[in-house]
């Protein structure tokens, strides 16, 4: 199934066999100028563009993957240091911690069923709270398995009802 110039267009064809060997050679010519430039404009731009883009963001990719490294090693340590808790009372655990954060006034309610512990806060500082719950984690091995928050009116305010877990 040969493709010859006839098939495409006799007129075409035509022409090509009224042409000198010299102007054959130009057509030829032309249209491997005319092939190179399309292979420059769909294929070697893009790649040079994608290219230039990725040595761009290489330096932002090394910065996540170091975050993410540390972050890693971080919750490592954070297993090794819950997985040798001191306090084996949840309620004992949480309350100290309270009393050294000055938050026990701030607990409207303290539950313990089933070795989990449920707070209640009615207006706790947001910073407060995620101190209050790193400080768990890490002395005690409590976290929180379940969280409800919602805004309070006065900035940087929630209400926080909390289920706290090993």
């Amino acid at each position: 199934m040969a493709l010859s110039l006839h098939a495409l267009s006799p007129g075409l064809g035509h022409a090509w066999e009224r042409a000198s060997p010299r102007e054959r050679a130009m057509i030829v010519g032309a249209a491997v100028v005319v092939a190179l430039a399309v292979l420059w404009t769909w294929v070697w731009q893009p790649i040079n563009a994608d290219i230039a883009r990725l040595q761009r963001d290489l330096p932002r990719a090394h910065s996540v993957l170091a975050t993410a490294r540390a972050q890693a090693n971080a919750l490592a340590a954070l297993q090794r240091t819950s997985a040798s808790a001191k306090s084996t009372d949840p309620r004992a655990a949480v309350e100290r911690v309270l009393a050294e954060r000055g938050l026990r006034p701030a607990v409207t309610a303290l539950d313990v069923q089933d070795g989990r512990v449920r707070l209640t806060f009615a207006a706790v500082r947001f910073d407060a709270l995620i101190a209050l719950l790193d400080a768990l984690a890490r002395t005690d091995g409590l976290r929180a398995v379940d969280a409800v928050l919602a805004a309070r009116v006065e900035p940087g305010t929630v209400r926080a009802e909390l289920t706290l877990a090993r």
